[in-house]
């Protein structure tokens, strides 16, 4: 679920970033041509828990369901609020009003994406470039292949496709805890089944009682060995820091596959996480910046064949 607004007009429909910059200059985030809209109007913002409304002293004011805001007003705003920018002109629905979630926008007006658990693929699922997550101490990241650097709030990534600029939430939907028993990767224990020749391997992923069945998936294999060897450190007594990390040169080997594939049946599995509600599925594979190195995130493992 994400946050839109409808426009009355012609049904064209907006996808929310945690802050909304709303007016006639180029520089907003929704721009309206309309004569009676300021070049800064007003900004539409998430305060944590709701959608606020902010008139930043437009000339020709603000309404919200007919009333109108004064000057400089903070209205929070209710699922379903006709809000008015301007005289007439420029009329929007707040069709949902969810909170803020990843997201980016290719440029200069084309498709949103919008991520799940936390995790968002560009340009497409099928064959991303990249991937951004937040990582466990809050601070966003954006994965290259084996490259892994923090970016910025509505920075701008240049992809085979074009330009894409990204929206990072301050609060975002879905934020996890490990010590309540939320649904986050910290929190799962990953059942791995599989067979003799290890051609079909299954995973099930068990939080309290809930029960996630992965099925049986090509990309499972490589979780497979990820996990014998954070098993294999943890039992030689490694430092849990430094468990279960292996180059990317090592696992291509032992995989017979190149990076690319390794890359996609990474993201593969971390997309799966995500849409089953894990709140933090890009935890679920770590790589160390500035090394080659990978590794399985923290969750509890167990191992067994399959019958």
């Amino acid at each position: 679920m994400v946050a839109v607004l409808r426009a009355h007009s012609s049904q064209e429909r907006l996808v929310l970033p945690d802050r909304c910059l709303v007016g006639r200059s180029k520089s907003c985030d929704l721009v309206l041509g309309a004569r009676d809209v300021s070049g800064r109007h007003a900004e539409i913002q998430w305060d944590g828990d709701h959608w606020e409304l902010h008139d930043l002293g437009s000339r020709n004011g603000t309404c919200v369901d007919g009333a109108r805001l004064a000057a400089g007003e903070r209205l929070v705003l209710r699922q379903g609020a006709e809000i008015r920018f301007g005289r007439e002109s420029a009329v929007f629905n707040l069709e949902d009003a969810a909170g803020p979630q990843l997201m980016a926008h290719r440029l200069p007006a084309a498709q949103w994406r919008v991520g799940e658990g936390g995790y968002l693929a560009l340009p497409d699922l099928q064959e991303p470039e990249c991937s951004i997550y937040q990582d466990p101490h809050g601070s966003w990241i954006c994965e290259r292949g084996a490259e892994v650097a923090s970016i910025d709030d509505r920075a701008v990534l240049a992809l085979g496709d074009g330009l894409w600029r990204v929206y990072l939430p301050k609060f975002c939907a879905g934020t996890w805890q490990e010590s309540d028993g939320g649904l986050c990767v910290a929190n799962l224990r990953l059942c791995f089944a599989f067979s003799r020749d290890e051609e079909r391997v299954e995973l099930v992923a068990c939080c309290g009682d809930r029960r996630l069945d992965l099925q049986r998936r090509a990309h499972h294999y490589v979780l497979l060995l990820l996990a014998r060897r954070r098993l294999a450190d943890e039992r030689a007594g490694v430092p849990a820091a430094e468990q279960g990390w292996l180059t990317a040169d090592e696992l291509l080997k032992m995989l017979r596959m190149d990076d690319n594939h390794l890359n996609i049946c990474i993201h593969r599995a971390r997309t799966q996480l995500g849409r089953l509600g894990v709140a933090d599925a890009a935890s679920l594979v770590e790589r160390r910046p500035g090394t080659r190195q990978i590794r399985l995130g923290p969750a509890r493992i167990e191992l067994r064949p399959l019958d």
